[in-house]
């Protein structure tokens, strides 16, 4: 009776230990086919709403952050992911993308409600997800945002900066609602805002996650090492909808998958810098096909922008 009740046991053990194996998330990533369009809405939950787009090959010379050629063949781009939370008071907006987009925007969010928006609320400082703010601003709304985020828009030089920061946890109480702001780290940059719904259970976070490749802006703070710590800190959270800085609604798998990818791509990096590649081989060792992330919309801004400075981040290990 030992005997059966240990080879039970051994094979509970074995069957365990596959379903951990197989149940790893998957290195490889499946770019989403995107046409090239307008802007459109999609319902996340009772009263929350995503715009994505415009969908195209690239929008505007300076579309991205340190962007210097056109995107790869087949990889469309679009603005910053923009969230609409409604309320029985007002609307809480979630980033706003560029300034002459906002017309645009401002249409679509007159087809969800015809309530006003109460508060902007912003992610980080890149253009893409914010240049619209200097318009709210003069509509005199206030747009809120990481301490961080605020200096970075004045370093840069950029105009409508937050007029209300917060350190590391703040809250929005509208009607019956409440947003909450969360700063679990650095990653994307060092002002990187997560914006909770707990009631229901939906984070946007910005380009924390994004639906591609990662971009890691060091001019402002970026970390591809402390990256992954921060979206560990996400994974702490009580969500199971994500709503990335660009591209399609995620579930936790979803992000999971997104950190297992990235902490494999820092491994090969490191390897590649502690061996002494040189920077223009670099890319070929990288074997980012592997990963899925060769021909994503972002995939050029990563490599004017981060490529370099990625390689000394990993060398200085």
């Amino acid at each position: 009776m030992l005997r059966i009740t240990t080879k039970l046991f051994i094979s509970l053990c074995i069957a365990l230990l596959c379903n951990t194996v197989f149940s790893q998330p998957s290195l490889q990533y499946v770019p989403e086919d995107l046409a090239e369009g307008p802007m459109q809405i999609e319902r996340v939950k009772e009263g929350l709403y995503l715009i994505r787009g415009p969908f195209s090959l690239c929008m505007r010379d300076d579309c991205f952050i340190g962007e210097t050629g056109p995107a790869p063949e087949e990889a469309n781009r679009e603005t910053g992911d923009i969230a609409v939370r409604v309320t029985d008071r007002g609307l809480i907006l979630v980033d706003n993308k560029f300034y002459d987009q906002v017309d645009n925007v401002l249409d679509l969010i007159r087809s969800i409600s015809p309530l006003p928006i109460m508060y902007v609320l912003n992610t980080h400082y890149h253009s893409d997800h914010t240049q619209g703010n200097s318009i709210f601003r003069s509509a005199g709304l206030d747009i809120v945002a990481h301490k961080n985020t605020r200096s970075n828009f004045l370093n840069k030089g950029q105009a409508g900066e937050p007029n209300i920061v917060f350190d590391r946890e703040a809250s929005i109480f509208l009607g019956d609602v409440e947003v909450r702001l969360l700063h679990v780290g650095r990653g994307h940059t060092d002002g990187d805002s997560i914006i909770y719904f707990p009631d229901l259970r939906t984070v946007h976070a910005g380009d924390l996650v994004m639906d591609g490749m990662p971009i890691i802006d060091y001019s402002a703070g970026g970390t591809a090492i402390e990256w992954i710590q921060t979206i560990d800190a996400l994974l702490e959270i009580d969500f199971d909808t994500l709503i990335p800085g660009h591209g399609r609604i995620m579930n936790r798998e979803d992000v999971l998958a997104y950190k297992y990818r990235f902490e494999e791509m820092n491994r090969r990096m490191r390897d590649i810098a502690q061996r002494g590649v040189p920077i223009d081989e670099v890319l070929e060792a990288l074997k980012l096909e592997e990963l899925g992330w060769e021909n994503t919309g972002s995939t050029p801004t990563w490599l004017s922008l981060s490529l370099e400075p990625y390689y000394n981040e990993m060398a200085s290990q």
